[in-house]
């Protein structure tokens, strides 16, 4: 069985308290199709995601964020 995995960076322009951050993460972590979410301490305006591009796409896990009220953009990689 061969399952397809794409990442992304999405850059969040507001300074979140890390605690909303971490409630974003979440949020995004909870899409079906998203594996996994997280940041990191050294760039917490970023979040690393793993996603299924079979059932998602990059437009759709940037809407998972925007969603919430914040102002964000893809980063390539």
């Amino acid at each position: 069985m061969d399952v397809s995995i794409s990442d992304l960076i999405v850059h969040v322009d507001e300074t979140l308290p890390h605690e909303e951050m971490a409630k974003l993460e979440e949020i995004v972590r909870a899409d079906a199709c998203v594996v996994s979410a997280c940041t990191s301490h050294e760039a917490p305006h970023l979040l690393l995601v793993t996603y299924n591009p079979d059932c998602a796409n990059s437009s759709h896990i940037l809407g998972l964020v925007t969603r919430q009220g914040h102002h964000a953009e893809l980063v390539g990689l």
